[in-house]
């Protein structure tokens, strides 16, 4: 797997460059943009210029804001497919490989199935409207009252009808969400479970990146709480069947941590997984 880490924008997209490289990653995963500011043409072009010269070889974008797309308010359902058209453009722009989003949730009084296929739907219109041409990569939730992606089935089903219309998409996996949905994988045989359902349901190949994150959250829980590697319940034995897999060896695996954690609680979670992968 080709380890990196998620990089804040404060110091700009060029600093969010330097601090990949700085934890040798080989992988990174960036928001397309500030809250409420947008890069400069020279900005996104600098970026780009940078990455060819260093040793980032994925680079993965994701959503900064949270989509209502399986909303049957079509209002909402109509900003938020704005927000992603504009999102995949910069995206685009950056050189990004691939583009994670939410899938959202369903509307009160409607049903699973139709915001599974307003979901779907609404992805593909802002990929038609954008042209962007990236891979959209729907990850996975921890579930919890209409939240579409907690199943894996979700996924199945919300990959379906853009397969059939040809729009490039797949899965991006966090370890930390399928925890909390209620998937053991501390250990080998929990992984390897899961991994073989993931398969099952959504194709091998569809698996396009992985967010590799440990937790504090109770298993099936339902909640969220990152936490540095080694201080959360996953552990190494599922991480370890998960890292030795063949098929990942040119997938990205993102670790994503709280968001007032420091560059070494990256550098730590990075080491643990290098030895673990080695």
């Amino acid at each position: 797997m080709i380890l990196g880490a998620h990089c804040p924008l404060s110091g700009g997209f060029s600093g969010a460059l330097r601090q990949a490289q700085d934890l040798g990653c080989g992988a990174m995963q960036v928001f397309p943009c500030r809250r409420h500011a947008e890069p400069s043409a020279e900005e996104l072009s600098d970026f780009r210029r940078a990455r060819e010269s260093g040793s980032v070889r994925r680079l993965l974008a994701h959503s900064r804001f949270a989509p209502c797309l399986g909303s049957s308010d079509e209002g909402m359902r109509g900003r938020s497919i704005e927000l992603l058209d504009r999102e995949l453009r910069l995206a685009a722009a950056l050189g990004a490989e691939a583009f994670v989003l939410h899938a959202g949730a369903y509307s009160e009084g409607s049903s699973r199935e139709e915001g599974l296929e307003r979901a779907a739907a609404a992805v593909r219109e802002a990929l038609d409207r954008s042209g962007a041409g990236l891979t959209v990569l729907f990850e996975n939730v921890p579930g919890g009252g209409r939240r579409l992606g907690s199943a894996l089935e979700d996924l199945g089903r919300i990959l379906e009808p853009l397969r059939r219309a040809g729009r490039p998409c797949g899965v991006c996996v966090d370890t930390a969400h399928a925890w909390a949905a209620g998937f053991d994988l501390s250990c080998a045989e929990g992984m390897l479970r899961f991994l073989s359902r993931l398969h099952r349901v959504v194709g091998a190949d569809s698996v396009g990146a992985f967010h590799l994150n440990d937790t504090r959250a109770l298993l099936g829980s339902q909640r969220e709480s990152h936490a540095e590697w080694g201080g959360g319940f996953l552990g190494a034995e599922g991480l370890r069947a998960l890292l030795s897999r063949p098929e990942y060896a040119d997938r990205p695996g993102i670790v994503e941590l709280p968001l007032r954690s420091d560059r070494e609680a990256f550098r730590n979670s990075l080491a643990y997984l290098r030895r673990l992968g080695a």
